[in-house]
């Protein structure tokens, strides 16, 4: 029996993983799933380390190459991704989604809008904007903050001036390690 597994685009330190991670069922969301105190693996035998995302069928990006090398699996230290993003849009059965719609209308959630730069990396820093529901200090304390409707741009050094660069996500979710922001502004 093939494994469910899920498209996903990781971002570390100038880097790129394009690749599939093994997944519970197709209703888990991705940021459920990078969130998880015991991320799945269909394997547990393969585990080296403590804190590494498992991925698969996997495209290394760098700046400039777009297919820099190829892995069949690959793992990535979840300290080292400063955010990642998947393909999915749309997710959730129709049970779960009356019960999420039940739960804003309880707790009065709102959609927010948030303006964050992270820390830099090498020789730039990504500036994000998107919105999340709930409140951000139980957020913030998750490993991965979820954002939709994401606008980001990534600024890179150049020897006299920095340059503005759009980055495309298929969905305009990201989920931003929580460790890597900097600073963030509330719209």
């Amino acid at each position: 029996m093939k494994p469910q597994r899920r498209e996903i685009v990781v971002f570390t330190p100038g880097k790129q993983y394009s690749g599939e991670v093994d997944i519970p069922n197709v209703d888990f969301r991705t940021t459920d799933l990078l969130n998880s105190t015991n991320l799945f693996w269909k394997d547990p035998a393969d585990k080296n380390f403590d804190d590494v995302l498992l991925m698969f069928n996997v495209t290394l990006s760098i700046d400039g190459i777009r297919e820099f090398q190829k892995f069949a699996r690959v793992q990535i230290r979840l300290p080292n991704i400063i955010f990642f993003h998947d393909n999915l849009t749309t997710l959730g059965n129709a049970e779960e989604k009356k019960r999420a719609e039940a739960l804003k209308a309880k707790t009065r959630e709102e959609k927010k809008a948030i303006h964050l730069i992270t820390q830099v990396r090498f020789n730039s820093f990504f500036e994000i904007k998107g919105s999340f529901y709930g409140l951000f200090k139980s957020k913030s304390i998750q490993r991965y903050l979820p954002l939709s409707d994401v606008v980001m741009h990534e600024m890179i050094k150049q020897p006299d001036s920095w340059k503005k660069k759009k980055i495309h996500l298929s969905n305009n979710f990201l989920g931003v390690n929580t460790k890597y922001i900097e600073s963030c502004v509330f719209d």
